[in-house]
């Protein structure tokens, strides 16, 4: 019987031990799943990167194309053959970029993008390059502008397809990404291939009627303003989208060097000409020459994509490096404390269960028969062996316990502000809710920084984020250790109140408020930034959503005076 009980407490301790290991499992797991999430995300941002850079580069081509292409098109009979080579040698390029492009596309997950190039993109580009030859073999007394003009505008349908292809990518791209600053490379990489083929259009619009000296048509006219237009919008987008802490040297160097070549001093050679049509004067360039004087100044706004391109991949492979050191620390940890866990476990049973129980069997011995005589000396043994076992069973429990804690914490803790997060606000909403009564007695107010966003904008996520941690400062320094602080949102807290009438919440929140206001944060051009807050507060409710309810309420309130106030429901 004794033996039994013996094997029976035995096995309750293994279980013991087993939902301890178990435990640790169902910590470990999700975070290693997180971090292998993280991880694959930044890989797939990294491949999307490098597909959307093997696009943009085809997408520039196609249209750098059209540039020898015209310069057949605009030769002389003496100029042709010379120039027909020179378009050929390009066209292998083209066709050497487009193999690689869809291989690249099939390779990063983009099969049907690859299946589209294929079938949409090149029957374009044969179809473009057919009416170009078509025009190259007309005799040169024969041809005109009109003609001119269509195959010079059949070369566009290429990169009009091509162009879906690219935002395709840029959308896939847009979906997967985390990182504010990856979205807005990519959007820049996009609009500068936009701008890269509107600024050839700009020219190619007028080429045909430049060549033969003849006035241009209205609706050419038309098209070159409406490109025009469109190349200033880009180029107004493409300056605002950059982040400030982005705006490197090269990138400003770069930028500068693209509307200062290109928009000052390309666009207006086009307008120039645009003007001597209207005026019914003589051109002052050929068509080979308008082509020359242009081809250089649109090289600019490739080299800041391409610079963009590569600047993106260096940040996507540096989020690619920490989040693989961040999975390599969780999966080294979770074995670690599994490991640890186990060891416990082994060592539990050999210094620690089984003494527990051979100490019993022993007690049990001595209480039946009383043969103090034959044990006396193994009891002695055992008793000094069970106490070192209690000790150290003792430490590894607070080992295990000081490691859960550290979890918890880490779970139901703001990592930058120390303060509780809505993990640890949905556990404590629970326990009110289980004690319905408490809601009579509770205080919520709900403080927002003011114009946090502005901030943000103008100083930087650095500085916002020093704005974050004053406020959070000043709440601790405000409230009692057992009141609940939360961070709620990116510049919003929660304050929780247990037991204080309306003239003492009163009081706190003018006091929070107050303190904001007399400080300020030093920006790194030692500006000093002024911050307020705005604060609800509401005391007393039938449930936790009414007093939330109450609370944003007055907050409402609060910003209607003017913000930097403090209102109650």
């Amino acid at each position: 019987m004794n033996t039994l009980r013996s094997e029976q407490i035995s096995k309750h301790l293994y279980c013991a031990m087993s939902v301890i290991i178990l435990c640790l499992l169902f910590i470990c797991i999700p975070l290693i799943v997180n971090s292998t999430q993280s991880y694959l995300k930044a890989v797939r941002t990294s491949d999307e990167l490098h597909a959307l850079q093997e696009v943009a580069i085809l997408a520039n081509k196609i249209s750098k194309e059209r540039a020898p292409a015209n310069k057949v098109l605009s030769s002389t009979p003496e100029e042709i053959h010379q120039r027909q080579q020179e378009l050929e040698i390009y066209r292998k390029e083209v066709d050497q970029q487009f193999e690689h492009t869809a291989k690249v596309l099939q390779q990063v997950g983009f099969p049907h993008l690859s299946q589209r190039l294929e079938s949409a993109v090149r029957p374009s580009l044969e179809q473009g390059r057919l009416q170009i030859d078509s025009y190259a073999k007309i005799p040169w007394e024969q041809r005109n502008a009109q003609a001119l003009d269509q195959a010079i505008a059949a070369m566009f349908k290429a990169w009009d397809s091509c162009r879906t292809i690219l935002k395709g990518v840029v959308i896939a791209s847009n979906t997967t990404s985390t990182s504010t600053s990856q979205n807005n490379f990519i959007s820049q990489i996009l609009f500068l291939s936009d701008l890269r083929d509107q600024a050839g259009r700009a020219a190619s619009t007028i080429m045909a009627y430049v060549t033969f000296d003849q006035p241009i048509p209205a609706a050419n006219l038309t098209r070159a303003m409406q490109v025009q237009y469109r190349i200033h919008y880009l180029w107004d987008l493409i300056g605002t989208l950059q982040p400030e802490e982005d705006k490197t040297e090269e990138f400003n160097r770069l930028h500068n060097a693209v509307d200062t070549v290109f928009i000052q001093k390309g666009l207006p050679i086009v307008s120039s000409l645009v003007e001597e049509s209207i005026q019914q004067v003589p051109y002052h360039l050929t068509g080979t020459e308008l082509t020359n004087a242009m081809v250089d100044k649109f090289a600019t706004v490739v080299d800041l994509q391409s610079h963009l391109l590569e600047y993106s991949n260096q940040v996507a492979e540096r989020e690619k490096s920490s989040h693989l050191q961040q999975l390599l620390w969780t999966v080294l940890l979770s074995f670690v404390s599994l490991g640890a866990a186990i060891a416990t476990m082994i060592f539990a049973r050999k210094s620690v269960f089984q003494p527990l129980i051979e100490a019993r069997q022993i007690l049990f011995t001595l209480s039946e028969n009383g043969d103090t005589k034959a044990l006396s000396s193994n009891a002695h043994t055992k008793s000094e062996s069970l106490f070192t076992a209690i000790q150290r069973l003792q430490q590894m429990l607070q080992q295990r316990d000081a490691l859960e804690f550290r979890l918890k914490n880490i779970a139901h803790s703001d990592p930058l502000t120390g303060l509780a997060n809505r993990f640890a606000l949905e556990e404590y909403t629970r326990f009110l809710e289980s004690h319905p009564s408490q809601f009579s007695q509770t205080c919520l107010m709900i403080i927002d920084i003011d114009h946090f966003k502005q901030v943000n904008d103008q100083y930087g996520h650095i500085i916002g984020d020093e704005v974050i941690q004053f406020v959070a400062q000043c709440l601790k320094d405000n409230v009692r250790t057992s009141d609940l602080l939360v961070r709620y949102g990116g510049d919003e807290f929660l304050v929780l109140i247990e037991n204080i009438d309306f003239d003492n919440a009163r009081k706190i929140a003018d006091k929070i408020r107050s303190e904001v206001e007399g400080a300020y944060i030093l920006s790194e051009n030692g500006d000093q930034i002024q911050v307020s807050v705005s604060v609800g507060v509401a005391i007393g409710a039938q449930s936790w959503i009414s007093l939330f309810t109450k609370a944003d309420k007055a907050l409402f309130v609060a910003k209607g005076q003017g913000r930097n106030a403090v209102a109650e429901v």
